[in-house]
């Protein structure tokens, strides 16, 4: 028996992990007032009333239309900032190289300098600022473009997990490309752009730098993701890419983020929170 629900009366932009905590907060006391005034007529269709609504927001994320509007609106900064999650940051990994979570594993305290041992950025002084490394870059450029016509996504997260290609499925959703295994979620990318390139520049520095497969997942995840920031051209469609920090809108807030875009076919390879020192250093950049 399929018990999917049809796609019009399912909204995957507000549930499952796209669910907004703070909205769906909003709408269930919503329901609960509703249900209460009913209440004062009919204990019976107050259950219903509030049984119908529970589960609209169950799968539809939402009750009242506009609901991300209006909690923006009324909810604080700092109320909204406990429940929303935020812009994506690099690649976003829930799984370890065996299929199991790397847990208590701190993201590198200085990817930059992790990336020029490994041989995949250099130093230029002319910059002050480290740039790719010439060989590093004609091979990621053209194992991008490998990956890219191909149709071996999942073969490729695959050896990067260290699982069977069989167990690994990757969805395009539009506003990202993610990744499960078994049905659980595995990893998630702001486009497949952004997934051909870290699993392009995993390939290389898995044979280039003998201590790459040492690392835990969320390590090299990190290091792949920030390896994006360096990108020059897409590696789907060659168009050039332009870093700078930007607005998005998150259902119920606003972020700056530093964000690396395609000025040809608009795909987003790069999305980080801009801090004050990122913000410092841009600025000083733009000097």
């Amino acid at each position: 028996m399929n018990t999917t629900l049809p796609q019009w009366i399912r909204d995957p932009r507000y549930t499952g992990e796209n669910r907004c905590l703070p909205c769906t907060g909003v709408n269930l006391v919503i329901a609960a007032g509703v249900s209460l005034v009913v209440a004062t007529v009919s204990l019976g269709w107050a259950i219903v009333v509030f049984a119908l609504s529970v589960a609209t927001i169950g799968v539809r994320g939402y009750l009242v239309p506009g609901t991300p509007t209006l909690t923006k609106r009324y909810l604080p900064d700092h109320v909204l900032a406990l429940f929303d999650k935020g812009p994506a940051h690099a690649t976003d990994f829930a799984v370890g190289t065996n299929g199991a979570a790397d847990e208590g594993v701190e993201p590198p305290a200085d990817p930059g300098t992790m990336l020029l041992s490994a041989g995949a950025l250099r130093d230029e002084p002319a910059v002050d600022d480290y740039v790719l490394e010439e060989s590093f870059h004609e091979s990621w450029v053209e194992e991008s473009r490998r990956i890219a016509d191909g149709d071996e996504d999942a073969a490729e997260l695959a050896a990067f997990l260290d699982v069977e290609p069989e167990l690994v499925a990757l969805t395009d959703r539009g506003y990202a490309y993610v990744a499960t295994i078994e049905g659980e979620r595995a990893g998630r990318w702001e486009s497949r752009a952004a997934f051909v390139a870290d699993m392009a520049a995993a390939g290389i520095l898995a044979e280039r730098w003998g201590e790459w497969r040492t690392l835990p997942t969320a390590t090299r995840s990190e290091l792949l993701g920030s390896l994006r920031i360096f990108l020059e051209d897409c590696p789907t469609c060659d168009g050039s890419v332009t870093l700078e920090p930007t607005v998005v809108e998150s259902c119920c807030m606003e972020y700056e983020v530093l964000a690396a875009t395609c000025d040809d076919c608009g795909t987003r390879l790069f999305e980080a929170p801009v801090g004050e020192e990122m913000r410092e250093h841009l600025a000083e950049s733009a000097a």
